[in-house]
This record gives C-alpha cells, sequence and structure tokens, in this order.
C-alpha cells in the first residue's frame, strides 16, 4: 500500500500491516477503546468522524500520532516496524520505553542518540525476539488487572506472532520497506 510521496516505504509497510491487524469496524462491546475504525478508536479520537474516515486520512493519523511520535524514522526499519505496532496497541510512551528496557536503557520514552544508537547496533532479530517477549508480558499483566480482556488475548497473540514474522523478514531483506 504506497500513499503520497510524503510518506517513507517504511512507513507505508508498517501502516499495511497495521491495517491488516485492526481491520475495519469493530464496536466488541468489552473493548476497552470503544468502537473503532481502521485500527482508531473513539475512545483515542471522540471527535473523529467515521463515516468519513479514508485509509489515506487515517494514514495521516497514524503517522503523525504513533510513526513519529514513537520517533520511528529515528530506529531500523524492523524495529520500527515493532515499535510502530506497540505504539498503536500501547501508545507512543510505552512502546518507546519497553524498546529503553529491552536495551537496559533509561526509560524515559524519547529515542534519543542513546536509545537510537543501542537499537541500531544491536542484532536485530534479539531486539525484535525480546521487545516482541516484552509486549507478550505486558499482555499478561493487562489480563491480571482486567480478566473480561480475556476475550482479546488470542488475537493479541496472533498479532505478535504475525508482527514477528514481518520484522523478521524486513530484517532478513526480505520485504524491502525503505
Amino acid at each position: 500500500m504506497q500513499f503520497s510521496s510524503a510518506y517513507s516505504d517504511a512507513f507505508s509497510y508498517a501502516f499495511a500491516f497495521v491495517l491488516v491487524q485492526e481491520g475495519g469496524h469493530s464496536d466488541h462491546p468489552d473493548d476497552l477503546g470503544g468502537e473503532t475504525y481502521l485500527g482508531l478508536s473513539r475512545k483515542a479520537f471522540p471527535k473523529l468522524d467515521f463515516s468519513t474516515l479514508t485509509k489515506e486520512k487515517a494514514a495521516a493519523i497514524y503517522h503523525r500520532d504513533y510513526w513519529r511520535a514513537a520517533y520511528c524514522p529515528k530506529l531500523p526499519e524492523a524495529i520500527a516496524l515493532c515499535v510502530f505496532d506497540g505504539a498503536v496497541q500501547h501508545g507512543a510512551v510505552r512502546a518507546v520505553t519497553l524498546l529503553q528496557d529491552v536495551l537496559g536503557l533509561k526509560q524515559d520514552g524519547i529515542i534519543g542518540p542513546q536509545t537510537q544508537r543501542a537499537a541500531t547496533e544491536s542484532n536485530q532479530q534479539w531486539l525484535i525476539s525480546r521487545y516482541i517477549l516484552r509486549r507478550a508480558r505486558l499482555y499478561t499483566r493487562i489480563l491480571r488487572k482486567r480478566p473480561e480482556q480475556v476475550a482479546f488475548i488470542e488475537g493479541w497473540f496472533n498479532r505478535l506472532r504475525d508482527l514477528t514474522d514481518s520484522a523478521w523478514q524486513v530484517s532478513d531483506g526480505f520485504v524491502r520497506a525503505h
């Protein structure tokens, strides 16, 4: 899925991945975000008119509120994909602090030179795997606090499986995301 030249190929690839995971319209009664369309929730975007939301408008929102907010342009493509998906699920700051935790760095939610260097110099497949494990742990903590969210556990773990596969393909060069 390619949009205007304003978006990098890495973002376009990550956005396409998220759209597949998020689907179209959903209004599950146990979803804490409430009604969602193209993965954007009514809770996060209360003024967004879903009836006029196009994929192009959604791309602009994802680019601004998740891709750039999570500093994805500063990261290697495979790691950017993981952090972007994490930002969509958990918020940009939490997605970045998960990465910093994996890297053993101060968790400030900002990808500065130290985080960027550590992410770039790390073995990409190791970093992908560790990041995915941190997300899995986060989901289990969510379930302990909110057992009613069990309805989503299979989807969450399927998403992590798909993310692992996609990120490894990007890191191996099987998919050109830049």
